[in-house]
């Protein structure tokens, strides 16, 4: 629902900063303007594209990784799961930070640890009466990544959930999934936050955050560990 790319600008430059990478930052059509699988199939297509024309940028096809934060953590999962079934793009690495991945069960089984959650069932209902508005499709896998009959296949994972969170179970149950099928690279709670972990009022926090994902995109693109 919510639209505006810039609010992840930070990351990307932190990344090519520290990572030396190119990053594309992916804008995608929201609700109420479309529904479900609209920005779905429009983040899947920006990865296929970049795949086939990587090297009119100078890029390689072959060491492409894609990631995100909530929603954008939903659509990442999604994009991998699309390309994997369709063949469009071998993505090296996803990203998947507090993300949202199982937008079909009861909005009151995501119990958080906080009286006032930043999800909460209230935004989650209005999300899925927006964009996930035909119910019948909520539990398709590309909306839902975490109910895929099968995680094989996909790119290795970096899970970050929070411990507050009203979605870490489905992060935590997603990342078991991904580790029993040897795909998962490392799954991190962090400690007393809620949804969002890379703000506060302690930098300290989030700073060595940020380094540990640079850091595993860059073993990524190495094939390896990140020396």
């Amino acid at each position: 629902m919510m639209r505006h790319p810039r609010m992840d600008d930070f990351f990307c430059r932190f990344l090519v900063a520290e990572a030396g990478v190119a990053v594309v930052n992916v804008d995608y059509l929201v609700a109420p303007r479309v529904r479900y699988p609209v920005a779905h199939e429009q983040v899947h297509d920006v990865l296929a594209w970049l795949t086939r024309h990587a090297g009119e940028w100078g890029l390689d096809a072959g060491s492409i990784s894609i990631g995100g934060f909530s929603g954008g953590g939903n659509l990442a999962a999604s994009a991998c799961l699309q390309t994997r079934d369709r063949g469009t793009a071998s993505p090296r690495l996803q990203l998947l930070g507090v993300p949202s991945l199982d937008v079909a069960g009861d909005v009151h089984a995501k119990p958080s640890t906080v009286s006032d959650p930043m999800v909460g069932p209230g935004l989650l209902r209005l999300v899925r009466a927006t964009y996930f508005r035909d119910a019948s499709r909520r539990a398709e896998p590309y909306a839902s990544p975490l109910l895929a009959d099968s995680v094989a296949g996909l790119p290795p994972a970096v899970v970050y959930t929070a411990e507050r969170d009203s979605l870490r179970a489905e992060g935590d149950a997603y990342a078991g999934r991904l580790d029993a099928e040897g795909l998962l690279v490392e799954h991190r709670v962090v400690p007393g936050r809620d949804h969002y972990f890379l703000d506060g009022d302690d930098p300290g926090q989030a700073r060595p955050l940020l380094d540990a994902l640079a850091a595993h995109v860059r073993a990524a693109l190495r094939g390896g560990d990140d020396r």
